[in-house]
This record gives structure tokens, C-alpha cells and sequence, in this order.
């Protein structure tokens, strides 16, 4: 089978993926992924063809987003330069069927395609209606946009529906990309309300795939120590005045303090490091959690599952996005301890991560949800879902609603 695969341009998204990639791969299928060039090599290094479309969302990160519908103003961008490659390859690849993210362009590709698509989601599952209702409370009257956005995105949505014959039935369908059939990277157990959602939901758990890279990270100065893991991810900016607080609260730990303080870290403003820290921009981190006794983390989705896959439990400080679920969901199920980042201190930092190191039923927990992922069955899970899917649905012929060629000039010419 021809495989088309259209993401959103980012690590919490690309990463669940790979397992898929490789294990469609193994079985013969081609898998022609559209992607931008920072996860090329990785996703070739697994066998797929990719193809690149530029990345609106390079240097950009939620603190620079003035509102949603700048946000949205990406999405837009991004799904008409999707659109074009994706026109350019149905000329010559007969595609059987679209594998898509719950965010951005999917749904309109597989509507430009007309067919059969199966959505991936990186995040919890969230229904349409709820997700809408979770945008009215958090933004309220913001949510409506201003008259600058609704011309500026209208003229995008206008040009996207005139060149591609496709419907933005909502302006906030690219962050719901929902599908008759949806891959969830968690188990049912982990999933808020898991057990009351319908078998359009496949819960395969966390894919985790160690990654091809090589590093210098002193692995065996882990080994038989009490390891005490802080990362707050790679997107966040900021972010040394929370380090410098972990560095005053934790230089008497007794054990290892490993800080993944990522690339744009002022590291000048927190040296010298006490002598039981090892701090770097890159970290290992599946190697690192393997030695973990406890994770400082921002709750983000992949951080979030890679720990508990390991029985380790959390310390979780959310800023953004689907953090604040997650960490709640942390809380809730007693895997972890929950910080709100106004109440960052060293006294409560401490004070946290005595809490989870003391009381067994944080890691005994984190264990009941780690053997909860892997009885979920992974990929192989989610390719017997893919394929009884695809025998129910009518075969539909590969046709695009029309030629596009006088609509391809650069999106950043609007």
C-alpha cells in the first residue's frame, strides 16, 4: 500500500509517529511522508520517502504567539503548502489511504484526495465538541478574533478553499482533526474518561523507539545512584530563573541532578554547577529515565508517557498547551505530584520531590500505568485496526477535486 502521512511540524508530533513509519515499512508498505526538513533524516533513516514543505513555525514558540488566531494564521500557511505538495505527488503516487495528525492539514488533504483517513493523536483524545467547549472557557470573548486576523486568515481559507476545492468547515479544525478511525498514543487507563470512549478510539500506548543518535552523556555515573532527572522540554524559553531555583534547592541531593536546560539556555547565568549536577543542552532521555528515580518535567505528552513507560514518577510544573491535563491526570492517578508554576520555590521543589521519593504508591502507580501501555499493544495494535478499518470502507477512487497549477505561487507572497 502507498501511505500518505501529513503532520504537524513538530517533535511532540513527528516522534509517536516513527513506530508506525518503521512497522509499515517492515511489512512492505511505502510510506511517503510530508514534513519539514528538521525531521528528514530521522524519517528517511527509517525507510519512508519525504518530501519538504517550508516550516512557518521555525523560531516560533507559544510565549511569541500573540493569540489562537495567529496561531490558526500558521496552520492556514502550512496547510497550503501541504496542499501543493500533496498535488504534485497524487500525479504519479496512487495513495490508498491518508494518515494524519489531529492537528493541521489532514482533514483537508483527505477531502482534496477523496480518501480514506485514519488520524493520529499525539495528545489525549479529545471529541470535537469538547475540545470547542475547552477553547469558549479558556479564551472566552478572545476567542473571537479581531477584524486585522479574520481578514488576514480569510483571505488565507478563501485562497486554500479556490485552489484545492476543499471546505475549512471550521477555522479551528486544525487543531481536531478527528477521523472514523483514531490512533491514540496512551492506554485506555491513562486516557481522562478512557473508558467511557468508543471503539473509534484505538489506544496503542506510547511509542517508544529509542533514537539513532550518538552522545557523550556519562551514562555510568547514573549507575547505582539516586537519580533526580529536570527537563523542561524544548520549546519553552526563559526558563533560568526555574533552573536556577532547582540548582539552589538540589545542590545538597543526595545522588545525581541530571538538567536538560536545551539550545537557547543562558548556561552563563547558572554556573558553576555543584559537583552532583551533570547539565547539558542534549539529553539521552529514554537512556536517562532507565536510571530515573524521579522527573521534574513541564507535563508534556511524550516526556510525560516516556517516564511512566519507565515506572518513574513525576514532579509535573505544566505552562502550556495540553500540560495542565496531563499533569492533572498525573495527579489524579497518584504517578506524580502537580506544581503550579507560580508556586516554583525551593522549599516547594523540595518539598515535592521528598513527597514522591518517599511515598511508594507514586512509583508503585507509575508502574500500573506502564504495564498499562504496554499491554496496549504499540504498533503492531495499530496496524490491525488500520487494516480492519480499511476493509470496511468502500474503495474509493484517487481523483483530486481539480488542477491547482495557477494557484502555486509561494503562500508568503498573500
Amino acid at each position: 500500500m502507498n501511505v500518505l502521512m501529513i503532520n504537524f511540524p513538530a517533535e511532540g508530533h513527528i516522534n509517536p509517529t516513527l513506530g508506525i513509519v518503521k512497522a509499515l515499512i517492515n511489512r512492505g508498505d511505502s510510506v511517503h511522508y510530508v514534513t519539514t526538513k528538521e525531521f528528514k533524516e530521522r524519517i528517511e533513516g527509517l525507510g519512508a520517502n519525504v518530501y519538504l514543505h517550508p516550516n512557518h513555525l521555525e523560531g516560533i514558540t507559544p510565549q511569541k504567539m500573540a493569540s489562537i488566531h495567529e496561531f490558526m494564521q500558521f496552520h492556514l500557511k502550512i496547510s497550503y503548502d501541504i496542499l501543493t505538495v500533496v498535488q504534485k505527488l497524487s500525479n504519479s503516487i496512487p495513495f490508498d489511504y491518508v494518515y494524519h495528525d489531529t492537528f493541521g492539514a489532514g482533514l483537508l488533504v483527505k477531502d482534496y484526495l477523496n480518501l480514506p483517513s485514519i488520524s493520529s493523536s499525539s495528545l489525549f483524545a479529545i471529541p470535537q465538541e469538547q475540545f470547542l467547549k475547552m477553547l469558549r472557557n479558556r479564551y472566552g470573548p478572545s476567542l473571537d478574533p479581531s477584524p486585522e486576523f479574520e481578514k488576514e486568515n480569510g483571505v488565507l481559507i478563501e485562497r486554500i478553499e479556490e485552489c484545492f476545492g476543499v471546505k475549512v468547515k471550521n477555522p479551528f479544525q486544525f487543531m481536531m482533526n478527528t477521523a472514523n478511525l483514531n490512533v491514540v498514543y496512551t492506554s485506555r487507563e491513562f486516557q481522562p474518561g478512557g473508558e467511557d470512549m468508543d471503539n473509534s478510539y484505538v489506544f496503542i500506548g506510547p511509542s517508544i523507539t529509542k533514537r539513532v543518535q550518538t552522545h557523550d552523556f556519562p551514562l555510568e555515573e547514573l549507575k547505582g545512584k539516586k537519580v533526580l532527572y529536570i527537563s523542561m522540554g524544548t520549546v519553552l524559553q526563559g526558563v533560568e530563573p526555574f533552573f536556577q531555583t532547582c540548582i539552589e534547592a538540589f545542590r545538597d541531593f543526595k545522588g545525581k541532578v541530571v538538567v536538560s536546560v536545551g539550545r537557547t539556555t543562558d548556561l552563563a547565568r547558572l554556573q558553576p554547577f555543584p559537583e552532583n549536577f551533570i547539565v547539558r543542552r542534549y539529553v539521552p532521555q529514554l537512556e536517562v529515565l532507565e536510571h530515573t528515580d524521579v522527573f521534574i518535567t513541564h507535563g508534556g505528552m511524550n516526556s510525560t508517557s516516556e517516564a511512566l513507560y519507565y515506572e518513574v514518577p513525576l514532579v509535573v510544573i505544566p505552562h502550556t498547551s495540553d500540560q495542565p491535563m496531563v499533569a492533572a491526570r498525573v495527579e489524579e492517578l497518584k504517578a506524580g505530584f502537580r506544581i503550579d508554576p507560580h508556586e516554583v520555590s525551593i522549599e516547594k521543589l523540595q518539598e515535592s520531590v521528598q513527597q514522591v521519593l518517599s511515598n511508594p504508591v507514586y512509583r508503585e502507580n507509575a508502574k500500573k500505568l506502564s504495564n498499562s501501555f504496554i499491554k496496549a499493544g504499540g504498533a503492531k495494535e495499530a496496524l490491525t485496526a488500520i487494516d480492519e478499518y480499511l476493509k470496511k470502507v468502500s474503495t474509493i477512487v484517487n481523483s483530486p477535486k481539480n488542477d491547482v497549477a495557477e494557484c502555486l505561487s509561494p503562500i508568503n507572497s498573500l
